[in-house]
């Protein structure tokens, strides 16, 4: 029998812990990339265009690191700890994180970027995590957008799939919601992948809450008698 989580704390640990392996995964590929950068750049124009020639040169892994190996994906209908989360459901176990991903039919990135954004509200280390992936002179110490695109998309597809989640003028539920926001990056960049990621200070509450439940969260829908009074009143 799956053994449920225990509490909303105890399934948090558990998302925390996948977050840490993933965000191991993709420093180690960084530092790999650096490495090689370093071994073949001979100018300050090679480093700057370093993602460019890396796509046509064949670097010896043994020269520049191992390759790094990604985790398999989860087949089940609710994606990782999917048979704890069904088995939490059944137990009446609230977790605020998959019961707003059931009640807004949020899709795997979406669940996985809220995760991304809470973490540095329990921990700040990974503050600095974010910072030295997001590789910029501005020390940007929150998710960006490029960020979790580039952690939670692993093709071409699935990242142009997965953008408009953040377009700030779409009805993407992260932001109709206000489970995110979006703030300009330090920088003088002014690019949709460039914008910091937080999560909004409601739903932080909500999200680390040991009984909350999505109706006290999300906003009530209009009646239709008040719809038609606001309608007659313009």
């Amino acid at each position: 029998m799956t053994t449920p989580f225990g509490s909303n704390w105890d399934y948090l640990r558990a998302e925390l812990a996948w977050l840490d392996r993933l965000l191991m995964r993709a420093i180690a590929r960084q530092q790999q990339n650096q490495k090689v950068v370093h071994r073949v750049a001979q100018t300050a124009a090679d480093r700057a265009s370093s993602h460019w020639w890396q796509g046509f040169i064949n670097v010896d892994p043994s020269q520049g690191g191992s390759r790094i190996k990604t985790a398999p994906a989860s087949h089940h209908p609710l994606g990782r700890y999917g048979d704890r989360l069904q088995s939490s459901r059944e137990q009446g176990v609230v977790l605020a994180i998959p019961d707003l991903c059931h009640q807004l039919h949020l899709r795997l990135w979406e669940r996985n970027t809220l995760i991304l954004c809470l973490a540095p509200e329990i921990n700040r280390r990974y503050e600095k995590l974010y910072a030295y992936l997001n590789g910029d002179e501005t020390n940007c110490r929150h998710p960006t957008v490029d960020l979790a695109l580039r952690l939670f998309c692993p093709s071409d597809a699935a990242w142009c799939e997965a953008r408009p989640s953040f377009d700030p003028q779409g009805k993407a539920p992260l932001l109709k919601y206000r489970l995110i926001e979006l703030h300009d990056s330090p920088s003088t960049a002014r690019s949709l992948l460039s914008k910091v990621v937080v999560m909004s200070a409601k739903a932080v509450t909500h999200c680390l809450a040991e009984h909350a439940t999505p109706e006290k969260f999300l906003p009530k829908p209009r009646s239709r008698r008040s719809t038609k009074l606001n309608t007659k009143l313009n």
